[in-house]
């Protein structure tokens, strides 16, 4: 195998790991709304898998080996995507946190770190829990947990992605954000 296979093996691997990372983020920023970004992740993502495989269907029939590098690339752009998004943590989820006997100081807690929580009353298989509800960032819920089971460490949580929502906020806000936030309340459509 010559030195030129080898080489185009190696792009062809890089480039398909890229478009399944590029793909998997692009997938989830569909989900959360954002068409301009959703867009131009699209276009690099297909112009990568364009080239990389019109480069291994060109050559596949002579060098199979491009083949394989095409399919490992596309397994490991899985991985790598899965990876990322994890990383990126995008969007929002909804935590609730439940505890049986100590609710109140759990949202007591929440609330000095910065997050907004709402509490109800519920019912367990042991008898009485408290249900807490928090709306926060998806890269924020570890630290949401954190401060909750400093106070209980045997609670009970179950967390979902947030579709819309009308306001998060978050102790690591930017100052961007805190700037911006009242200009959305006096023009919606920002």
């Amino acid at each position: 195998m010559s030195m030129d296979v080898l080489f185009l093996g190696g792009l062809i691997f890089l480039a398909e790991v890229a478009v399944l990372t590029i793909g998997t983020v692009r997938t989830m920023i569909t989900v959360l709304g954002e068409s301009r970004a959703a867009f131009f992740l699209g276009c690099l993502e297909m112009t990568l898998w364009v080239f990389g495989t019109s480069a291994v269907m060109l050559k596949v029939g002579e060098e199979p080996f491009l083949g394989v590098c095409y399919a490992v690339g596309f397994a490991g752009g899985n991985v790598v995507g899965i990876i990322a998004e994890k990383k990126l943590a995008l969007g929002n989820v909804v935590v609730r946190i439940i505890s049986a006997w100590h609710g109140q100081a759990i949202a007591e807690a929440v609330r000095r770190a910065g997050f907004m929580i709402t509490t109800v009353a519920g019912e367990g298989s042991d008898g009485p829990v408290t249900v807490q509800f928090v709306v926060c960032k998806r890269n924020d819920m570890k630290h949401v947990l954190t401060v909750a089971r400093s106070v209980d460490p045997e609670l009970f949580y179950t967390f979902e992605t947030a579709g819309g929502v009308s306001e998060v906020r978050s102790p690591f806000e930017s100052r961007t954000t805190k700037f911006i936030r009242p200009l959305k309340r006096l023009v919606p459509q920002m």
